[in-house]
Parts: structure tokens; C-alpha cells; sequence
């Protein structure tokens, strides 16, 4: 069981190069045009996410608008995990079909769903833990700072659970398992020799895409800004999310190929490969 960063970058990359043209479709499909039409059917979207909204307003208004935002999420959300599903098993040794790595990728929607949950769980309880030591020092201490350090800590916890069960849809869609719960303790196990090493390097694609997404959403909402209220404006930031999803989507789905493929080592195909 091996990880080194590098290598995994530059694997991901050579995935990415070589299935660009099917990945594409894959994420056009599954990642830009249910965001550019969440941006269309949602116009006010654009007039909530604004920094200089008014709180009171963006409150009432997702109140309101509660329900269509939650259907519109949960499908969005399907997509994404078919589309990141379907990317990975691309990627794959076994080098199946864009009809087949797309019909793996709706396979494992309703395990990725149960990731989801675990994840949250884990989350929460994780955060609890922290949160609640902190608290009750920060009453009785009065010491408002405290909060910060909380907050630090419980991102730290999202980083670090996020890159502990990095390897669950690689697993799903690798191993035949559609047991979300057999998914996550498999990514574990995997990442459990060289988690340290795992977290930093998640840590510094996170960080880099953070600064990266707000330098474009940025840009882009400022010419969706000059457009107006119009639906030029809601189709420019769809558009630019939608793009962002893709190449993100690309790129994270060839990582974990790249990743799995050092942590779990050799599959049986190279293997066979090897002495033939």
C-alpha cells in the first residue's frame, strides 16, 4: 500500500487527458446542465447570493422558496453522483462503455446517498465532541476567541473525514459493493497507513480550488452584475458554476481513480498484464 502525491496528480492528469473527450460528455451531461438549469428555474438565486444582501431578506425568501430549492437540490444531487460515479468507473481498468460507466453511475445514487448520511453523522457527533468542551470553557471563561478556535477545528474535522472516506465511491463502483456502510470502512482501512499524508494533500486541492472558484465566480458575477436582472445574467453564472462543476468533477474523479489505484495496488487486469 503506497501514496505519494505527486504521482497522484500526475496519474489523475493522464486519466483526465485520455478520457477528456467522454468525461466531457459524462460531466456536461450530469454536472453543467443541471446547474445552468437550477440558475434558470431559480432566478432569484443570483439576488440571494449576494454578500451585500440584506439577511432578513434572504431569510424570508428561502423560506418561501423552501421547498423548490430542496426537490431542485435533490436532483441536482442524483446527477452529481451518477456523473461522478459514471466518471470513475470510466477511468477504470475494466474500460467499460460511456453507456456502461453511466449505468454503474445511477447504480450506486442510492449508496452514495447512504455515504452522504454516514458522513453527516460522523460529522456531526465529530463536531459535538469538539464543539461542546469549547463551549462550556468559553462560558465560563468568557473568552469570545474561543469560538474561532472551535470553528477552525471543526473544519479541520469536515477535511479530515472528507479525505478518510475519499475512496468510498472508488469502491463502490471497483469492488461490486453497493453497501454504503462496507464502502466507508473499506476507504478507511485503505486510507488508515497513510492518512496524514491524505489530508494534506486534499487539504492543499481544497485550498487551491477555494482561491481559484472565488477569483472566477468573482469575474463572472460581475459581468452577470453589468447584464442585469435578465436571463443573460442566470445563464452566464450557470454557465461559469456549471464549467467550474465540470473541470472540478473531471479532475477530483481521476484523483480517486489515481489514488485507489495506489492504495488498493495492482488490479488482477495489470497483474495479468504483467505475465503475459
Amino acid at each position: 500500500m503506497n501514496f505519494d502525491m505527486s504521482t497522484t496528480w500526475a496519474r489523475a492528469i493522464e486519466l483526465v487527458r485520455d478520457n477528456f473527450g467522454l468525461l466531457a460528455v459524462i460531466a456536461g451531461i450530469f454536472l453543467l446542465l443541471p446547474t445552468v438549469t437550477l440558475y434558470l428555474l431559480v432566478p432569484d438565486l443570483q439576488a440571494l447570493m449576494e454578500p451585500g444582501a440584506d439577511p432578513d431578506m434572504v431569510t424570508a425568501r428561502m423560506a418561501e422558496m423552501a421547498g423548490p430549492l430542496i426537490t431542485y437540490g435533490l436532483i441536482s444531487m442524483v446527477f452529481s453522483f451518477a456523473g461522478y460515479g459514471a466518471m470513475v468507473a470510466l477511468m477504470g481498468d475494466d474500460r467499460p462503455t460511456v453507456g456502461q460507466a453511466i449505468k454503474t453511475g445511477l447504480k450506486i445514487v442510492p449508496s452514495a446517498f447512504g455515504i452522504l448520511i454516514l458522513f453527516i453523522l460522523c460529522y456531526f457527533i465529530a463536531a459535538m465532541i469538539v464543539a461542546i468542551p469549547i463551549g462550556v470553557i468559553a462560558s465560563l471563561s468568557g473568552m469570545a476567541s474561543l469560538a474561532i478556535i472551535a470553528a477552525v477545528l471543526i473544519l479541520a474535522v469536515v477535511i479530515y473525514l472528507l479525505a478518510r472516506m475519499s475512496m468510498s465511491l472508488p469502491v463502490l463502483v471497483f469492488e461490486n459493493t453497493l453497501n454504503p456502510i462496507k464502502a466507508v470502512l473499506g476507504s478507511f482501512k485503505m486510507t488508515g497507513p497513510k492518512q496524514w499524508s491524505i489530508l494534506l494533500f486534499w487539504g492543499i486541492l481544497l485550498a487551491a480550488y477555494m482561491v481559484i472558484a472565488l477569483l472566477i465566480t468573482s469575474i463572472f458575477s460581475l459581468i452577470a452584475a453589468i447584464a442585469g436582472d435578465s436571463t443573460a445574467a442566470m445563464l452566464i453564472l450557470g454557465l461559469t458554476n456549471g464549467a467550474l462543476g465540470m473541470i472540478v468533477g473531471m479532475i477530483v474523479s481521476g484523483l480517486a481513480v489515481a489514488m485507489y489505484g495506489q492504495l488498493a495496488g495492482p488490479s488482477d487486469t495489470e497483474l495479468t498484464s504483467t505475465f503475459d
